[in-house]
C-alpha cells in the first residue's frame, strides 16, 4: 500500500513538472545568458524555502493565477486571476512601477496597502497582507551590470577617483580663510513649547567676554580640557590619528558611533565656521579635518586652545570660560581652581543636559571623572586630587536663582538627553539649534501641581514620598507632560525616565495581548486553582473561583489567570510583544516577569498602552518634534525658516502598526472593564477611560496607567520611595491621582 502511494505521487509530481514547464515554454520570461545582471524580482510562493527569479527585460508584465492572461503566474489561493502589474515609469524609464488590478487581498509595502508603487532596490512586496501565512514575497532586484560595478570601483580606488579627491580637498582648503580667525559666537539653543511661542529656559543677557592671552586663564583650565577632550593636543597636528583608530574600534566593539575621534582643533572649526555643516557623514568630517590642519598651519597651538576656551559653547547663552565662570562662580575664569576648572570642563558633551545648579550629583560626578583623568596624566598630584574631590561646588546665588526659572524642569532635561540620543554629543554640545517640543505648558502645570498636591495630602498616610507622572498622545506618542519628582530642585533624579520600577500587574497586558495576537480567544476560560510553573506555586484567584474567561482575568487583575495565559502562549511571545511594543529595558523570559517582576521605566510603560488607545499603532515617545539649526536660516528672526535637521518620523520608522487592530480593539475593551468592573475603580471620571493597576509586594510600586481615547490622552502614574521601602498602600492610590489629573486636563 505504502509502496504504491509513493508511485503514485512521483507520476503527480511529474505531471505537475510537465504542466509547469509546457506553461513556461508559453509564458513572456526571456532567458539570459549565463552570468546576465539585470533588473528582476525574486518571488517566494507563501512557505517556501526557494525562490524564483523573473528578469525584467521588457515594458510590462502582469501577475496572476490565469495562465491565459498572466506573464508570470503564480499558483496560490490569495492570488487573483490578474493580481497585479510591474511595469517600467513611463517618466523615468530606468524605474519600475507596480500597480494593483483590483486584486481581492491587494498589493502591501510593509503594513500599508498601496494602488501603485515606484519600486526601489530591494523593496519587499507582498501580494495580500504580510500577516498571511502563505502570502506571496516580491522581492525587487535592481541588479547593477558588471560592467558599472568595476567602473564604479575604479572610479573610488583608481588614479581618477584619487584626482577627484585631491582635488576635491584642495576646492575645500581654499575655502576656509582662516586669518584673521572669525568673530563667529553663536547663540544659544532654545526649546520650544508645542505652541512655538512659549520658551522653557530663559535668556541670559549678560555681554560675553574674551581675554587676551592663555595665561589670563586659570592655569588648570587647559589641562582639565585636555585631559577631558584631547589628551594628545599638544603632539597631534590637528587632527588625531591614534584616536581615530581608537574611535574605530571601539565604535566596533560597541556597534555604533559610542566614541567621537574630534580633537580640540577640530571642534574649533566645527564651533566658528558654521560652513563645515552638521551633517553625520563623511564629507563633514573631512571639511572638519581641513580647517583644523588649515588652523594648526597658521596658529600655534597656545592660540588654537585659547580661542577655544574663549568661544566654546557651555549651554543657555553662555559662550566660553569667562562668560561661564562669572555666571555660576562670580569670579573670573583666571582665578577658577582644580574643582571648578573640572566642573565647567565636565558641562562641555551635554552643557543644556546637565549643569551644577540643576543636576548637582551628576555634575559632581563628572567633575571627579576629569579630576582622575588630569591625575592620570600628571598634571595635579594625588594631594590636590583628593581636596579637589572632596570639595563642594559653590555656586552663585544669581545662577541659581536664573536656571530656577526654567519651565518644566524634568521635561526640559530630558528633552536634551533625546536631543544627545538624536544627535550624539558632538554636536548637542555646539549651541545654536532650535528645538520645537510638544510640551503644553498647562498641562504640565496640572501634573506638576496634581502630583504636589496628592503627595503632601496623601504621601505621609500611605508612606510614599515620591512619584512621576507621564502623557503622551496615542495617535503620534508625542510627550506633553512629564513629571519626574515632587521637587526638581529638592532632586534632578527622573523618577518617570531613570527610575527603573517593577511595574506589577500593568505588565500583565503583554501577556493578554501575546495570547489575542496568537488567535487565542478572550472568553477562553482559565482555572482559577492554585498554579504550579518552573518549579514555584502561585496562588489561586483572590477576587474570584471556580473558571473565569481573559476579560474577566484583566479586570480582577488575578495572577493565576495571567500566568495561565503566559503559559498557554509561550514567555518568548510574552517577551516579543513588550518590545514591539516599545519595552526597551531588559526582560527576563520566567514566570515572573508576567507579574512584573524585570524593571521598567514610566514612560516606556505609558508609551506601550499607546497602542491599545490607537488602534495598535505604536508610536515611539518623544518630547522632540523638530530641530533646526539655528546658523542655516533664511531669516534669522523667523525660527521656522531654519533648516530642519531632525523631524519626528521623516524615516518612516519611529510610528508603527505593532499589533492587528481588532486585537486593539479587544484590549481595549478589556481594559475598559478594569475601570468599569474591576481594580480600577478608583479612576473612573464617567469618559469612557481604559487603564490597568499595578502593584508590587509590599505595596513598594504603585502604579496606574491609563488612557481616554476620544481625548487621544495616555497618562502613566507611579507612586513610592526612592529607597524601595514599602508603602502601606495599592495602586488604588495611583487611580485616584489619575482620575483626579485626567479630570483637570480634559
Amino acid at each position: 500500500m505504502g509502496h504504491h502511494s509513493s508511485n503514485s505521487d512521483s507520476s503527480i509530481s511529474k505531471i505537475v513538472t510537465g504542466i509547469w514547464d509546457n506553461l513556461q515554454s508559453h509564458l513572456h520570461i526571456p532567458k539570459l545568458k549565463p552570468n546576465a545582471r539585470v533588473q528582476g524580482i525574486h518571488v517566494r510562493n507563501g512557505g517556501e524555502k526557494h525562490t524564483s527569479f523573473y528578469p525584467l527585460l521588457g515594458d510590462r508584465y502582469i501577475i496572476g493565477r490565469s495562465t491565459k492572461s498572466c506573464d508570470i503566474v503564480i499558483r496560490s489561493a490569495i492570488i487573483s486571476q490578474t493580481h497585479c502589474v510591474i511595469e517600467r515609469d513611463s517618466n523615468n524609464p530606468q524605474k519600475f512601477v507596480i500597480r494593483d488590478l483590483n486584486s481581492t487581498n491587494g498589493v502591501y509595502c510593509g503594513n500599508q496597502r498601496y494602488q501603485s508603487l515606484t519600486l526601489e532596490h530591494n523593496d519587499i512586496i507582498t501580494l495580500g497582507p504580510p500577516e498571511l501565512a502563505d502570502v506571496v514575497e516580491i522581492r525587487f532586484d535592481k541588479r547593477p551590470p558588471k560592467s558599472l560595478i568595476i567602473a564604479r570601483f575604479g572610479l573610488i580606488t583608481g588614479s581618477l577617483g584619487l584626482l577627484l579627491i585631491i582635488v576635491w580637498i584642495g576646492l575645500e582648503w581654499l575655502k576656509y580663510d582662516v586669518y584673521p580667525i572669525p568673530d563667529h559666537v553663536g547663540g544659544s539653543t532654545v526649546v520650544y513649547a508645542e505652541d512655538g511661542k512659549t520658551l522653557l529656559s530663559p535668556r541670559i543677557d549678560s555681554p560675553h567676554r574674551e581675554l587676551d592671552k592663555l595665561e589670563e586663564f586659570s592655569p588648570y583650565l587647559p589641562k582639565a580640557l585636555m585631559a577631558s577632550e584631547d589628551s594628545r593636543y599638544y603632539w597631534h597636528f590637528g587632527v588625531d590619528p591614534l584616536g581615530i583608530l581608537r574611535a574605530i574600534l571601539i565604535n566596533k566593539q560597541e556597534d555604533g558611533v559610542k566614541q567621537g575621534a574630534s580633537t580640540i582643533t577640530q571642534q574649533l572649526a566645527r564651533s566658528i565656521y558654521p560652513d563645515v555643516g552638521r551633517e553625520n557623514n563623511l564629507a563633514r568630517k573631512l571639511r572638519e579635518m581641513i580647517v583644523a590642519l588649515k588652523l594648526e598651519a597658521v596658529y600655534s597651538k597656545d592660540e588654537i586652545i585659547k580661542t577655544y576656551l574663549n568661544r566654546v559653547y557651555l549651554g543657555i547663552n553662555l559662550y566660553g570660560f569667562e562668560d561661564a565662570a562669572r555666571f555660576y562662580f562670580d569670579k573670573g575664569a583666571q582665578d577658577l581652581n582644580i574643582a571648578e576648572s573640572a566642573t565647567l570642563v565636565a558641562i562641555l558633551p551635554a552643557p543644556n543636559a546637565y549643569n551644577p545648579v540643576q543636576d548637582y550629583d551628576t555634575a559632581i560626578k563628572f567633575r571627579n571623572r576629569v579630576i582622575e583623568r588630569m591625575l592620570n596624566a600628571g598634571m595635579i598630584t594625588k594631594e590636590e586630587a583628593s581636596e579637589a574631590r572632596r570639595s563642594r561646588i559653590y555656586l552663585s546665588p544669581k545662577a541659581k536663582e536664573t536656571l530656577s526659572k526654567i519651565l518644566a524642569p524634568y521635561y526640559y532635561s530630558h528633552v536634551f538627553q533625546e536631543m544627545n540620543h538624536l544627535l550624539g554629543n558632538n554636536l548637542t554640545q555646539e549651541g545654536d539649534f532650535i528645538i520645537e517640543t510638544a510640551l503644553n505648558p498647562k498641562i504640565q502645570a496640572i501634573a506638576e501641581e496634581s502630583l504636589k498636591n496628592h503627595l503632601a495630602t496623601n504621601g505621609k498616610q500611605h508612606n510614599f514620598s515620591q512619584g512621576a507622572i507621564a502623557t503622551i498622545k496615542a495617535k503620534n506618542g508625542e510627550i506633553i507632560a512629564l513629571v519626574g519628582g515632587k521637587d526638581y530642585q529638592e532632586s534632578q533624579f527622573n523618577r518617570a525616565t531613570q527610575a527603573k520600577r517593577q511595574p506589577g500587574s500593568t505588565f500583565k497586558v503583554f501577556a493578554y495581548t501575546a495570547a489575542l495576537e496568537a488567535g487565542i480567544s478572550a472568553n477562553k476560560s482559565y482555572s482559577c486553582e492554585p498554579f504550579r510553573w518552573q518549579g514555584f506555586t502561585y496562588r489561586a484567584c483572590e477576587r474570584s473561583g471556580g473558571a473565569i474567561n481573559m476579560y474577566q482575568g484583566l479586570a480582577l487583575s488575578e495572577n493565576a489567570i495571567a500566568l495561565r495565559v503566559a503559559q498557554d502562549v509561550g514567555l518568548n511571545k510574552v517577551v516579543e510583544t513588550a518590545k514591539k511594543l516599545g519595552i526597551k529595558s531588559e526582560l527576563n523570559a520566567v514566570p515572573g516577569l508576567i507579574l512584573g517582576q524585570s524593571e521598567v521605566n514610566v514612560l516606556e510603560m505609558t508609551g506601550a498602552y499607546t497602542a491599545f488607545a490607537n488602534q495598535g499603532i505604536w508610536s515611539r515617545p518623544h518630547a522632540i518634534k523638530v530641530i533646526r539649526d539655528g546658523r542655516d536660516c533664511e531669516d534669522y528672526e523667523k525660527h521656522n525658516t531654519c533648516r530642519e535637521i531632525y523631524r519626528f518620523n521623516e524615516n518612516k520608522d519611529e510610528q508603527k502598526q505593532v499589533i492587528n487592530p481588532k486585537v486593539a480593539q479587544t484590549m481595549n475593551k478589556m481594559l475598559h472593564q478594569v475601570i468599569t468592573a474591576g481594580t480600577g475603580k478608583n479612576a473612573s471620571i464617567g469618559k469612557d477611560e481604559a487603564g490597568k493597576t499595578g502593584t508590587t509586594n509590599k505595596g513598594v510600586d504603585l502604579w496606574f496607567i491609563g488612557y481616554v481615547t476620544k481625548e487621544n490622552l495616555v497618562t502613566g502614574i507611579w507612586l513610592g520611595n526612592d529607597n524601595n521601602s514599602p508603602t502601606n498602600s495599592s495602586s488604588g492610590q495611583a487611580a485616584i491621582l489619575w482620575g483626579n489629573y485626567m479630570k483637570k486636563i480634559i
